[in-house]
């Protein structure tokens, strides 16, 4: 335990003592060089406590080490209460309880729930309403602040911290003079590669416009997209704790202070992340005004209400007691695949939010360089391919769960992956074998050497296709119906279709698959797939 309070009281102030009170005490004494002593009962947090509450964890501590601890800091001490808990994976969590006396003649127990702990991992600071006071559970760089605030930070919330950290102090300006009135919330849906993020550019985002493009994923929390305190070290070693915006709240900023300006915030993937526990409060912002009342004349685009977050307000408006809202000039714009496996789902009250919009899966404004591209050494383009395999994929629907989802999108691929490098020749004649086998043996000579790399840099180009294209209809889109579009019979692996896609040559490659599917690669005229051929239906 002395190397682990070394360790936590360390992270601001070096040159820590730490001295335990006796060979069997569960008392320390903290001697910091910035930040004064602090006499310390810590204890591993450990499973256990009361049978009828498994989702909790406690600490156990003697009775006369409590008051040890209550005495000092009547003496005009700091005496903190420690429950460290340990965890190989990652950085401890400290967890905290107000000193009260006890006339427990052994030991006693202070509880926490796991929730808390979990809440604290994820936002850097937890509080649990015990009674009347509060339990505190926090990352290790928080501990100073804790420190500094013992007077009341077991018994009031923290929604006052803002009182405790620097203020940004902004000069005001209206919500209602001269701001456009572009705000809106959209959200973009579409199978993977149909253009959603495209859309985005060309359509929602101005040349002169601010852009702030992110990516939601499961590790993705409200600290990261709001913001969060954490601690700042100045060059005197003196800490402070300040409110760190988000990108969120760092948009939201310059959006209010810029009213004549078009900002839009991007958030990629946007199921991918817990998005409701991420928006948070934020959530509410998200119902914007349709019309002008004569309440608040607020322009159309704004908020329609409020919300009570200082950290925000203190950022955004240099005060903490205004309401939050999204601006008018401001527009959050976010996409999803909708054939994502996995993710998280959006609930009905976080989409009826958003102007939902399905971007349609179609060769019709994709670049004819792409379009009509072939696919290697082939005859196939890549709009004959993707159109007759998305024939087939919603052809199957009674076989296939979500069928439309799993379709390829127009921009899956990018005229790089259809690229042919001719250097890699014709790996069935057998020279690619022999020239590994004597680089094994030792017997290759140098040209040989440079024949083989360059057959080598060349197959890495021409595996872009099939490891993207063919491994996706593999595993994903036809993974519970292979029979229906490749040749199982020949084929049985993954690796038997990509090694017998890359050893062939021209359209003999696309001998992995079915020879009327085939055959309906290379229609010129490019007609409706017959899908009944391919689902084994009548």
């Amino acid at each position: 335990m002395k190397k682990k309070l070394e360790s936590l009281f360390n992270i601001y102030d070096e040159n820590t003592t730490v001295t335990q009170i006796d060979n069997e005490s569960e008392i320390f004494e903290v001697i910091t060089m910035n930040h004064g002593t602090y006499f310390v009962c810590a204890k591993e947090v450990t499973f256990g406590g009361r049978e009828s509450l498994s989702n909790e964890q406690r600490i156990q501590i003697k009775g006369g080490s409590n008051n040890y601890i209550e005495e000092k800091i009547l003496q005009g001490e700091k005496g903190v209460l420690l429950g460290i808990v340990s965890d190989d994976d990652r950085e401890p969590i400290i967890c905290t309880f107000k000193v009260k006396h006890s006339n427990a003649k052994n030991t006693f127990s202070k509880q926490i729930k796991n929730e808390t702990i979990n809440m604290a991992k994820m936002n850097g600071f937890a509080q649990q309403l015990k009674g009347t006071e509060f339990a505190c559970a926090f990352r290790k760089e928080l501990l100073y602040f804790y420190l500094s605030n013992t007077d009341w930070i077991h018994d009031d919330t923290l929604r006052n911290m803002h009182t405790h950290v620097e203020s940004n102090m902004v000069e005001d300006v209206s919500y209602k003079d001269g701001r456009l009135k572009t705000g809106t919330n959209i959200l973009l849906y579409g199978v993977p590669g149909s253009g959603k993020s495209w859309t985005i550019q060309h359509e929602y985002c101005t040349l002169k416009g601010h852009v702030e493009r992110l990516v939601f994923h499961p590790d993705y929390t409200y600290s990261d997209f709001v913001g969060q305190i954490l601690p700042n070290v100045a060059e005197d070693g003196q800490i402070s704790y300040k409110f760190t915006p988000g990108p969120f709240t760092s948009i939201l900023r310059d959006a209010y202070e810029n009213p004549e300006e078009d900002y839009v915030l991007i958030i990629e993937e946007i199921n991918r992340g817990n998005a409701p526990a991420i928006f948070g409060e934020v959530f509410q912002l998200l119902d914007r005004k349709v019309e002008v009342n004569e309440y608040d004349e607020l322009p159309i685009g704004t908020s329609e209400y409020g919300i009570t977050n200082p950290n925000i307000a203190n950022v955004v408006y240099g005060d903490p007691n205004q309401k939050v809202r999204i601006p008018s000039n401001l527009s959050i714009i976010g996409t999803m695949n909708t054939s994502d496996q996995n993710v998280f789902t959006l609930d009905t009250a976080f989409q009826r939010r958003w102007e939902m919009r399905l971007i349609e899966n179609n060769f019709d404004t994709v670049d004819s360089k792409l379009a009509d591209a072939c696919i290697l050494d082939t005859t196939v383009t890549w709009r004959n391919f993707c159109t007759t395999i998305n024939d087939i994929v919603t052809g199957n629907s009674m076989r296939m769960a979500s069928s439309e989802d799993k379709r390829l999108g127009a921009y899956f691929v990018h005229v790089s992956d259809l690229t042919f490098d001719e250097k890699m020749e014709n790996l069935s004649d057998g020279i690619y074998d022999e020239l590994r086998n004597k680089e094994s043996n030792g017997s290759i000579v140098d040209d040989e050497y440079n024949r083989l790399r360059d057959i080598r840099q060349a197959m890495q180009q021409n595996r872009k296709f099939p490891e993207k294209v063919i491994k996706y209809l593999w595993d994903d889109a036809f993974k519970f119906n292979r029979e229906s579009v490749f040749e199982v019979t020949q084929y049985r692996s993954l690796e038997e279709i990509i090694k017998a896609f890359l050893w062939n040559t021209g359209n003999d490659r696309f001998t992995i698959f079915k020879e009327t599917i085939r055959n309906a690669f290379t229609k010129i005229d490019n007609k409706a797939v017959d899908v009944n051929e391919y689902s084994g239906r009548d």
